[in-house]
């Protein structure tokens, strides 16, 4: 009784014992040679495909996003551009016209100022006119009174007044002679240069050669007036007859006389 009670303590303890251990040797009968039988984790290896396939995905996303949001920043910068040259462009354009108002003003300046310059230079050649012909008045009555005292080389007819109608225009005729040994030169001055005309106004005649001279008026108010003519010894070129008398400051023939009236 006592070893079957031996026994069958011995087969409790030794069952578990024996249990335990068939089953670590079946596990280590069913795992492969070289791994261990405890359950493994599985690990997780990054893959660089697929980690390229993410990578080209997102990279594809991104740029499907930029193109759809691209055109309007695009064209809102672009609008921007443009918006900021043109206020460039009006700016310089503004400079430009300020540039040129004030080349324009300085031109205008310097145009007023030649202006004036030349208004001067006018008002003292005119000056300078008046006073020249000042002088040749008075060389021109110095020469008068020194032709009065002389003996005239010429003769004129008619000696009478010349007449002619107011309210009408008409001509008449005067005759010049010469009546010295030598040429002489003449001359005639007017009173009056409106209302009439000679022709010539200069001559030349030989000794005792004459010449006519046409006396023009022209309709007027009645008036009357006088032509004198200067006559002296011929010298120079008979060409240059009117330059030849301005050189000439003592006639030396008196000069002649002829009135006229228009009534």
């Amino acid at each position: 009784m006592a070893a079957d009670l031996f026994v069958f303590f011995g087969i409790l303890i030794i069952s578990p014992f024996w249990i335990t251990v068939c089953g670590v040797k079946k596990k280590k009968e069913k795992a492969p040679p070289g791994k261990s039988t405890e359950t493994a984790k599985p690990l997780i290896v990054p893959d660089d495909k697929k980690a390229d396939k993410i990578k080209s995905k997102k990279s594809t996303k991104s740029k499907v996003d930029t193109l759809k949001t691209d055109p309007m920043e695009k064209k809102e910068e672009e609008e921007k551009k443009e918006e900021e040259k043109k206020k460039e462009d009006e700016e310089k354009k503004e400079k430009e016209d300020e540039k040129g108002s004030e080349m324009k003003k300085d031109a205008s300046k310097v145009d007023d100022k030649k202006d004036e310059e030349k208004e001067e230079e006018k008002k003292e050649e005119e000056k300078k006119e008046e006073e020249k012909k000042e002088e040749e008045k008075k060389d021109e009555k110095k020469s008068d009174e020194n032709a009065n005292t002389g003996k005239p080389h010429i003769s004129v007819d008619p000696t009478t007044p010349l007449s002619f109608k107011a309210d009408q225009s008409s001509q008449s005729k005067l005759t010049v002679k010469n009546i010295h040994d030598k040429s002489i030169m003449f001359k005639i001055k007017l009173s009056d240069n409106v209302s009439f005309q000679v022709n010539p106004v200069f001559g030349v005649l030989e000794p005792g050669k004459t010449i006519d001279v046409a006396v023009t008026h022209r309709k007027s108010p009645p008036k009357e007036g006088k032509l004198v003519i200067v006559n002296t010894l011929l010298v120079g070129d008979e060409k240059k007859v009117a330059e030849t008398f301005k050189t000439i400051k003592n006639p030396t023939g008196g000069q002649v006389t002829v009135k006229w009236m228009a009534k």
